[in-house]
């Protein structure tokens, strides 16, 4: 049996009876790729299969995960908010000029755009909060530690603190940089010549390279594993340590994003239980005024700060 909805787009969104929402449960082990002109697609890492399709119409050159709900920033210039456990389109805003990349800080939006600019943007409503001009088309852009870290094809990336928007050089790497992520301790580059770049993320010393039949639309890690999807519909397992390709899915589809699904918020310290030592945890951050303190993403930390991670505590993890 498939269910269908009718969300602000106006198109009929199919989802295979069974699956928990458009993209499937937000859990680890889980991609969200986006291929096929508009389509968004849950990739389960352990098995390799793809179900739960959603059509945006457009091409989506962005994902973002807030909660229960996917973000996606497509080329007719919109970003839509899509439910992951109804399939309905709760919401949709326009942004000026066509997407590149899209990631999330908070309740806050960094959206790259052909103008070669970063907007940061409010994730409720799309307002925008502050611009920034790069005059370099971003074409990846991602989040780690206090700072926000984007690149271009120009090979360059570009490093601002979080909720400053002062971008100042980083590094180059040698090919065009065509996504970017990190395992928690380096800023890791997909390039479009088919490059893996790793670089130190506190000093953006370089630390290695590994090459791959791709194009790198999309990278991200699961399970300590770093998934690369390529224009060509493949999606490569490497083995950062020794860029041994272990696995190789082809899913028939032009990708065009990727995102990896997120870990529950109130799990601070990463254990996978929810408990005391989280609180404790989150409650030292705080103190020292750590940035991964700054819980509501507004780029302060402070009482508002303990009671978002409260709130996300009591709820706990699905």
């Amino acid at each position: 049996m498939t269910r269908h909805w009718t969300g602000r787009c106006g198109l009929g969104i199919a989802m295979v009876a069974g699956a928990a929402g458009v993209a499937g449960s937000a859990g680890a082990g889980d991609l969200y790729v986006a291929a096929n002109a508009g389509q968004i697609w849950h990739f389960d890492t352990a098995t390799g299969t793809m179900d739960s399709p959603v059509s945006c119409g457009a091409t989506v050159e962005g994902l973002a995960l807030q909660g229960r709900d996917v973000l996606a920033a497509s080329t007719d210039g919109t970003i839509y908010r899509i439910d992951l456990d109804t399939g309905a389109f709760e919401d949709f805003y326009p942004v000026d000029g066509q997407p590149l990349s899209l990631a999330r800080w908070g309740n806050t939006l960094y959206l790259t755009t052909v103008n070669g600019d970063m907007q940061w943007l409010n994730a409720d409503d799309g307002s925008v909060i502050d611009t920034y001009y790069v005059h370099d088309a971003l074409q990846a852009t991602m989040l780690f530690g206090n700072r926000i870290f984007t690149g271009s094809h120009s090979t360059a990336v570009y490093a601002s603190p979080v909720g400053e928007m002062d971008f100042q050089f980083f590094t180059a790497c040698g090919g065009s940089v065509n996504s970017i992520t990190t395992n928690g301790v380096d800023v890791v580059i997909g390039a479009l010549q088919g490059t893996v770049y790793i670089y130190d993320a506190t000093h953006g010393g370089y630390k290695g390279t590994w090459n791959v039949q791709s194009d790198c639309v999309g990278v991200a890690f699961v399970d300590d594993r770093l998934f690369i999807a390529g224009s060509d519909g493949k999606i490569h397992r490497m083995n950062l340590d020794n860029g041994a390709i272990e696995q190789t899915y082809n899913t028939g589809m032009a990708i065009t994003a990727v995102v990896a699904a997120e870990a529950c918020a109130a799990d601070f310290n990463g254990d996978g239980a929810i408990n005391t030592l989280d609180f404790l945890a989150f409650l030292n951050a705080w103190n020292s005024r750590d940035g991964s303190a700054d819980f509501d993403g507004n780029g302060a930390i402070n009482t508002q700060d303990v009671l978002v991670f409260l709130n996300a505590y009591t709820a706990g993890c699905e």
